[in-house]
């Protein structure tokens, strides 16, 4: 797809605001190749993730950037279920609390594109994401059930740790309040979304967006300590800082 040409300039506002723009002009940039142009996939991919990797923040349950875990690991965590729906995974979206993950995606989400019957439901990619666990080949994405056509390039774990840097630079003056990070990462997402209706079938879109931000905020991210540990590098883009 062509790369957006909506945004172009950092647009002024509140800074809430500011920074949610940032962020999707820093998915853009960091996806578009030389001949600018970026796939839909990939933007969403990368977008969710850092959703999913701020609900890990905000969770609380180990630590983001420096913990124990093996990278890629799958770790199961209520609190992350109650940011990500407000414990209400069997209710249609309408219902969801707007403080929760979608809540704030919905909030952000163009009414005439993400019509009612382009919203997946929740409670059946949660079961489908547990029961596509443990596949060894799977190591560093999200078991999805999008078609392979739709499927992004970019490795999920991979990218939220190339992208952590910069997020974590951009929130700086809001860090410690950990679940307004999370909004605007959800908000960011909803833009995307928006965006890339143009070239991708919106409940696709959606269910990939919400099967990333599912999976990647119940899997252990990369640090720096286990990247050091990997031979060769990863190497890819967006590039750590």
């Amino acid at each position: 797809m062509a790369a957006f040409d909506l945004i172009r300039k950092i647009a002024t506002g509140s800074a809430d605001d500011r920074m949610r723009r940032l962020l999707v002009q820093f998915v853009i940039k960091s996806l578009t190749d030389k001949s600018g142009r970026i796939r839909a996939e990939d933007s969403i991919c990368l977008a969710a993730t850092i959703v999913g990797e701020r609900c890990i923040d905000a969770a609380g349950d180990f630590q983001l950037r420096k913990h124990n875990f093996v990278p890629g690991s799958r770790i199961f965590s209520n609190k992350v279920n109650s940011l990500i729906n407000g414990d209400l995974p069997a209710s249609g979206w309408s219902a969801y609390p707007e403080g929760s993950i979608l809540g704030s995606l919905r909030s952000r989400l163009d009414p005439k594109i993400y019509t009612a019957d382009t919203f997946p439901v929740v409670s059946e990619l949660m079961k489908g994401y547990a029961a596509g666990i443990g596949i060894a080949s799977d190591w560093g994405k999200v078991p999805l059930s999008v078609p392979k056509d739709n499927q992004p390039f970019v490795l999920p774990l991979q990218v939220g740790y190339n992208s952590r840097a910069f997020v974590d630079n951009l929130f700086a003056s809001i860090s410690q309040d950990k679940l307004r990070c999370l909004r605007i990462s959800a908000e960011a997402l909803g833009d995307i979304l928006n965006l890339t209706a143009k070239v991708f079938d919106p409940a696709v879109a959606l269910r990939l967006a919400v099967e990333i931000i599912n999976g990647m905020s119940k899997t252990a991210p990369m640090t720096k300590e286990a990247l050091k540990r990997v031979q060769p590098p990863v190497i890819g883009s967006p590039k750590q800082e």
